[in-house]
């Protein structure tokens, strides 16, 4: 079992407590649907192929920071920054006090670069070396927060905050620029991690002062930690509490908050394929044309030596675009059927009972729920799109095409959006 089945397991039971009080069709076909999910994560490259493929194709979008914003944020830092600045020195002049206590040398070094890090802390991104001072920062902050008083804690606490999520956000940035991934989950992880550090920089940008930090705050570095480690592990309160704060933060529950990348990314790798099937049949169609053209000519008269060369390379050129282009055309159809089924399953776990009733689309939590069974068998049998029955094929696909316009829609959303990271 993979990270992200995991994730869909030990949220199963929040789930059920969503859906209780929705008909048992919508609750079967929102169970279902989680299931479908988890196994298309675990199962990707069995549907819609090489995941190093996908990542080439999303990773400029996820890199990609929007210039405007950094120009303007190195101008306007956090406004309870000077607040912060204070609280430290305060804390640091009371460590002092104790007989030259052996942290207080470290802390002032601690202090002094946070505070030069959090005038530019929406835009910097840690070096080697400065990630190392990060890591001795975080050990030094910890030591002093055991023997000041409680006033002066909360400074400490926000210095907290800014080192750790500078040290977070730089392991975050390096994944995401980083050539390859490990998997499909190693994308939805790194995805996830990002996008909770937005909402941290969310809540950041909304906070006056350091004398009430959000606890969210503090559990949001933990766990996008967590998820960009080797081994990433949630508890399951740790998920229960994300799940919440996710709906909180993005007004969706965990499991779609974290799946929707996948479809995003699989909906891109889908657009890749077409833009590529276009031109090179644009390309072949201007070949065909000029191999009739010399196939009729040699008809009524000898070719030239050079124009019998060019006919000769054109016909195995056409021979073999030709079968390129039908086996794009083939994997196209095949994962846009995959990829559109998805959309429905992530907004079949978006949506409750009445706003599938408001849409007219009830009936899809039934339908969808024989969809899923159907990709779950595939998915554990490793049946490919060809093994299907017409009826199974017809199946996917008209459930697949309710869905194709919104899927679209999502993907065109995320490639407008300069993702910061």
């Amino acid at each position: 079992m993979g990270w992200f089945s995991s994730l869909v397991n030990g949220i199963s039971s929040a789930v059920s407590a969503v859906v209780s009080v929705a008909s048992t069709v919508v609750k079967k076909g929102k169970e279902m649907a989680a299931k479908a999910i988890g196994w298309l994560a675990d199962e990707a490259e069995t549907f819609v192929g090489d995941v190093q493929k996908v990542w080439r194709t999303v990773q400029p979008y996820i890199s990609k920071v929007r210039a405007g914003l950094l120009v303007a944020a190195k101008a306007v830092p956090w406004p309870w920054a000077k607040a912060l600045a204070l609280g430290l020195e305060r804390a640091l002049a009371f460590v002092e006090q104790l007989d030259k206590h052996p942290i207080a040398e470290n802390l002032q070094k601690a202090v002094e670069w946070i505070i030069r890090m959090a005038r530019e802390i929406k835009t910097k991104i840690l070096d080697d070396l400065e990630i190392q001072t990060a890591e001795r920062n975080a050990v030094d902050i910890a030591e002093a927060m055991s023997i000041v008083p409680e006033e002066e804690k909360k400074a400490l606490r926000a210095s907290e905050l800014v080192n750790n999520y500078l040290l977070v956000k730089t392991r975050v940035a390096r994944a995401v620029s980083q050539s390859t991934v490990t998997d499909f989950e190693h994308y939805l992880r790194i995805r996830a991690a990002q996008k909770l550090l937005a909402g941290y920089e969310q809540i950041m940008d909304n906070l006056q002062s350091i004398e009430n930090v959000d606890p969210d705050l503090f559990f949001i570095i933990e766990v996008s930690a967590g998820l960009i480690s080797e081994q990433p592990h949630l508890s399951e309160s740790q998920t229960e509490r994300l799940d919440l704060l996710t709906i909180k933060l993005f007004g969706k529950p965990l499991v779609p908050f974290v799946f929707e990348e996948m479809i995003i990314a699989w909906a891109l790798d889908v657009d890749a394929i077409e833009q590529q099937w276009a031109v090179l049949n644009k390309e072949l169609a201007k070949d065909k044309v000029m191999r009739r053209r010399l196939e009729l000519s040699q008809d009524i008269e000898p070719l030239t030596a050079e124009e019998q060369v060019f006919l000769s390379n054109l016909v195995i050129s056409t021979d073999k675009d030709s079968q390129t282009l039908q086996a794009l055309d083939t994997a196209a159809r095949e994962k846009r059927n995959y990829v559109y089924a998805s959309e429905g399953f992530l907004q079949l776990l978006e949506k409750d009972e009445a706003t599938l009733i408001e849409e007219d689309r009830e009936y899809l939590a039934e339908e969808g729920g024989e969809v899923g069974k159907l990709l779950i068998e595939c998915a554990q049998n490793g049946r490919a799109w060809t093994s299907l029955t017409p009826d199974e094929r017809a199946l996917i696909t008209d459930f697949a095409n309710i869905f194709k316009a919104d899927c679209k829609a999502r993907g065109a959303a995320f490639k407008e959006v300069e993702v910061r990271v």
